[in-house]
């Protein structure tokens, strides 16, 4: 497997920086940005902001989160015993997407999105053939039927997407995976919150969320792997 995140266009960079801002509560230059090239940069980079709090005395972050998260679950299903290893898909029912929203709204925690289910496919499929069917009406100059056609194929693949109701990634499925996941999606609040800060946590909280852009597994991801693909 190639070493690299695999950021190879215009918006994938933006994202990735948008979603650490948003983690680590900073805010990143252009030249900053500019300058790295690896993980390892994007590290060196987080590890300088937070070094006045790295050894500090704190709480572990993922604790934190789980004690949040718990405490708004209670509320949402009086009687239940949640623990780390408590499985939430009958919190969850049919609607993860309104779950996750909910869960969001209470706890004021940043949390992943749910897991897209065959209705997002089919939306996306949708949305791609609206897409070619307007490039192709567009070269043929073809009657406004086929405009219409290809806008209303848009329009339902996106209302497809969006009401998707989803479902819990696999390392979300218990209370302590979404807590896990919630605590690196937070890091810079937590931190401001009393957190502790320790380089393996910063690391490991800084590859889940460059995980969520990338195809490559955050336990692959070293000093040396590339965000952008090499060009040839």
């Amino acid at each position: 497997m190639s070493n690299t995140l695999g950021l190879d266009d215009d918006l994938d960079p933006v994202e990735a920086l948008i979603s650490l801002e948003k983690a680590f509560a900073l805010k990143i230059g252009d030249d900053e940005a500019a300058s790295c090239s690896t993980v390892g940069h994007i590290y060196d980079l987080l590890h300088s902001r937070f070094s006045t709090q790295i050894g500090e005395p704190g709480s572990c972050m993922t604790s934190m989160a789980f004690y949040r998260l718990r405490r708004c679950l209670r509320a949402m299903h009086p009687g239940v015993e949640f623990r780390p290893d408590t499985q939430l898909a009958d919190c969850v029912g049919w609607n993860a997407r309104a779950f996750l929203g909910q869960l969001r709204s209470d706890s004021g925690l940043r949390l992943p999105g749910p897991q897209g289910r065959w209705l997002s496919g089919v939306g996306c499929l949708l949305l791609l053939s609206a897409i070619v069917g307007a490039v192709i009406v567009t070269a043929i100059k073809g009657p406004p039927i086929f405009y219409l056609a290809t806008t209303a194929l848009f329009v339902v693949g996106v209302a497809s997407i969006s009401l998707d109701p989803g479902g819990l990634s696999n390392d979300c499925a218990t209370l302590g995976g979404l807590a896990t996941k919630a605590s690196a999606l937070n890091y810079g609040t937590l931190a401001r919150s009393g957190g502790a800060v320790r380089p393996k946590e910063l690391w490991d909280a800084m590859a889940e969320v460059l995980s969520g852009l990338s195809e490559l597994p955050k336990s692959d991801m070293r000093r040396d792997t590339r965000i952008l693909n090499q060009k040839v």
